[in-house]
């Protein structure tokens, strides 16, 4: 409707135009082109015809009315077409085009092309290079739109775990071939060469679905990717000793920080800004939940013995400050405390407990969830776990995969934190028997069908599902074929 205002307007001072006397005639110099006027429907006017005027006075003439001549003759009206080389200004037509430059993600793209979907009398979005457009996203605009975090990463099983940001830009500008490649999708490539210029000889272009396969092939090798595309198989690199699920990570040093902005001239970016409801920012720390899944923990023979040298919370030296920083810091203790425990023996057998007093470790490292698979959990009798999970209780934590009968160890341990709901549950692949509960007895979960049930009922209900296993032990590095079947 916007575009018809102006010829609305025209069509209305024609019309209320109508014969003047002739006095007034050579006084009028009408203001409005030609072209936009549109002949009013009326009868042929002619010197005999009789025509009642009203009284007018000059005074009472505007200078917009435009006025017929005696020997004019009047038309009727025709359709109004548009005038060769004439275009209406453009601030009565206010449709503005929307356009980006390379480097864009998809997702606000997606979100410009909507806008302008959803408001074609504002906003008409133009494919990228096709024209000069009035609104134009790009890394780094003159008014901030989006702010978005990237991150480095590597196929999971990498050693290093941080770069240099020069070392990066090495990797993606030189010629020479190193023994390590850059794997990109167009998108990160577009906003890489925005910012570094083109690439050299070591990256190499790969779509989005085949790029965390080609990754794990082309070792040794590095992604950069917006925070949210992460996988499970990939890992994350600190750059410049940073890393966003640092505690006290600060975004504005970050050097993979990136602002995706908005030019133009000052109304059409007033009007883009005001519409706009894309997203703000790739990456929220309010959103953020920080899981800390720890390997099996027995504090038993040359560890136990190794704690009556240096201290109970020695082990705690180094890797405590890193649990007590995550927000869920889990421990698989497959052993249970017994009052009765005998002094450790670094040569023992394989019938384990703990003394009580090293639960003060398990409350140094600041343990929040204890998983219960373990095969030796019952190695001092049901009793004691009884006694254990009491333990824990008094000590605000929680517990999976083991309980005080077998109902209980079916349960999910559900962690509620930043709008994040986990759920957490396992099982004892491995047994032995004894190891597991009963409808009576307290132990270890037995795997079954209902545990793959409850996974997929889990995930239905919106929570994100840790589902772990107390599995066979082998003593190497490279997977056994059953353990390629179990865990594909």
């Amino acid at each position: 409707m916007k575009r018809l205002y102006p010829i609305i307007l025209i069509l209305l001072f024609t019309a209320c135009g109508g014969p003047q006397p002739a006095e007034f005639v050579e006084q009028i110099t009408p203001t409005i082109p030609p072209e936009w006027l549109t002949k009013p429907p009326t009868p042929e006017i002619t010197k005999n015809a009789a025509v009642q005027q009203p009284e007018t006075s000059a005074a009472a003439v505007s200078s917009d009315v435009v006025v017929a001549s005696e020997k004019a003759t009047i038309e009727p009206t025709q359709s109004p077409t548009a005038t060769p080389g004439f275009h209406l200004p453009k601030e009565l037509l206010r449709q503005w085009t929307i356009s980006a430059a390379p480097g864009l993600p998809e997702e606000l793209l997606s979100a410009a092309r909507a806008m302008a979907g959803e408001r074609p009398d504002d906003f008409l979005w133009v494919e990228p290079g096709s024209l000069p457009t009035d609104i134009t996203l790009k890394v780094d605009g003159q008014e901030p739109l989006s702010e978005w975090l990237y991150v480095v990463a590597a196929p999971f099983p990498t050693i290093e775990d941080e770069i240099a940001e020069a070392d990066l830009k090495d990797l993606w500008s030189t010629a020479k071939t190193v023994d390590r490649q850059l794997l990109l999708n167009d998108t990160e490539a577009g906003l890489l060469r925005e910012r570094w210029g083109q690439p050299g000889a070591n990256v190499f272009i790969v779509n989005d679905v085949e790029l965390a396969a080609a990754l794990w092939e082309q070792r040794p090798s590095l992604t950069l990717l917006p925070i949210q595309q992460l996988t499970p198989d990939l890992k994350v690199l600190r750059v410049e000793g940073e890393s966003p699920f640092d505690p006290e990570f600060a975004a504005h040093e970050y050097p993979l920080q990136t602002t995706f902005g908005v030019d133009g001239e000052q109304e059409a970016l007033a009007a883009f800004l005001d519409a706009w409801d894309g997203r703000k920012a790739n990456f929220d720390p309010g959103k953020l939940t920080t899981v800390a899944m720890t390997g099996v923990t027995a504090l038993v023979r040359a560890t136990a013995t190794q704690m009556e040298i240096d201290g109970i919370l020695a082990p705690a030296a180094d890797v405590g400050p890193l649990l007590r920083a995550v927000d869920v810091a889990h421990i698989s203790n497959e052993v249970s405390f017994t009052p009765n425990c005998p002094e450790p023996n670094p040569a023992g057998g394989t019938s384990f407990c703990s003394q009580d007093e090293y639960f003060a470790l398990l409350e140094e490292i600041g343990t929040d969830v204890f998983e219960l698979t373990g095969n030796h959990l019952n190695d001092w009798g049901a009793e004691n776990v009884w006694r254990t999970i009491d333990m824990y209780e008094e000590a605000g934590m929680d517990y999976f995969g083991g309980g005080r009968d077998v109902e209980d160890a079916a349960r999910a341990a559900i962690i509620e934190h930043n709008g994040n709901s986990i759920a957490m549950v396992g099982c004892n692949f491995f047994g032995p028997v004894y190891a597991w509960a009963t409808t009576s007895t307290a132990g270890s979960r037995p795997c079954g069908t209902e545990f793959y049930e409850q996974i997929e009922q889990l995930k239905n209900e919106g929570h994100v599902v840790i589902a772990t296993q107390q599995y066979a032990e082998y003593y190497q590095y490279p997977p056994t074929p059953d353990q390629e079947y179990d865990f594909r």
